[in-house]
């Protein structure tokens, strides 16, 4: 995703990449029952519920068919989506016990264990995808791969061992470089081991992929530039996380007042990303153009300006010494 792309920004698009990871086969299913459910919900009442009534198509579908695997998949996922998390397990294992190294129940039974805060229990599933699928022939290219990498990545975060978790993440960036959730796990566990700074530039890579509707990792940089007593770059990490919780003003003023400062060039930037959410792409230019004044090297700044599809204006010419 470009750093200014804004359309997969929310958090509904943030809840769909995550699902991603469960198994592209399983959601391919899923979306489409979802799709159905969906419509019929624009045109009947709102009772019960889109889930309910996708829980409910599911069940249908493996009581027609209890040994169709793949409606048992659909309907782990479905109860793991309704907070169903032992009726979710139990469809999984159904499925492994046909199926034993079904990768599509191992990661569906992985993700729901970790949801319900059962870690250790999670550990086991998601390790024997890697353990089955690491040395294989496409395995630099394999997305559930990297899905059981980065839970395991993940549930290492919440265990608070940073260096098992850098090692599982970096396995999963291996494997798909963009994604910013793993960057911003990777960003949690150096802050684990006391590396704000690392952690700072890693939070800030994350962003370049999904910059706004998402404030966890402006929060964790502003903690990270306060640890570092750098309180101009904080203040413009809080009023970002601020701009990404609606406080869109606020956040407009306390940004402009950074401008002078040490923040200036990020401040720029933030203003810039503000003005081009309200799609006032004259204003964002304008801003990113301030920001590559400032800094001349600045790439987030020359990154915008072209995505934008404006041409960095050339920098001042120096005055020749007599």
């Amino acid at each position: 995703m470009s750093p200014h792309r804004l359309a997969a920004a929310d958090p509904s698009d943030r809840t769909v990449a995550l699902l991603l990871r469960i198994g592209a086969a399983v959601l391919a299913v899923g979306l489409v029952a979802f799709g159905v459910l969906y419509y019929k919900d624009q045109h009947v009442a709102a009772t019960p519920s889109i889930v309910e009534r996708q829980v409910a198509l599911t069940e249908a579908a493996v009581r027609k068919n209890p040994n169709d695997l793949q409606a048992r998949l659909q309907l782990g996922e479905v109860y793991g989506q309704a907070a169903r998390y032992d009726d979710a397990v139990k469809q999984f294992d159904q499925v492994l016990k046909a199926a034993p190294g079904s990768k599509d129940a191992l990661l569906g039974k992985g993700f729901v264990l970790m949801t319900q805060g059962q870690l250790d229990k999670a550990v086991a599933p998601l390790t024997q995808i890697v353990k089955a699928t690491r040395k294989g022939e496409f395995a630099g290219a394999d997305s559930q791969l990297a899905a059981a990498y980065y839970y395991l990545g993940s549930i290492a975060v919440k265990q608070k061992k940073p260096d098992v978790a850098l090692g599982q993440l970096s396995h999963a960036l291996k494997i798909e470089p963009t994604d910013s959730d793993a960057m911003y796990q990777v960003g949690l566990a150096q802050l684990q081991k006391g590396a704000n700074v690392a952690a700072i530039a890693t939070f800030r890579d994350a962003l370049r992929f999904v910059p706004t509707g998402w404030c966890e990792p402006y929060q964790q940089m502003q903690a990270a530039y306060t640890a570092l007593k750098k309180p101009a770059l904080a203040s413009y990490s809080s009023a970002m996380a601020g701009f990404c919780g609606g406080k869109v003003d606020e956040a407009k003023s306390q940004l402009t007042a950074l401008t002078a400062g040490p923040a200036a060039a990020d401040a720029m930037l933030g203003l810039g990303l503000i003005a081009e959410t309200a799609n006032d792409t004259k204003a964002a230019g304008t801003w990113y153009q301030k920001a590559l004044t400032k800094d001349p090297k600045n790439v987030a700044a020359i990154s915008a300006l072209a995505a934008l599809g404006v041409k960095p204006a050339a920098p001042p010419a120096t005055a020749k010494k007599k």
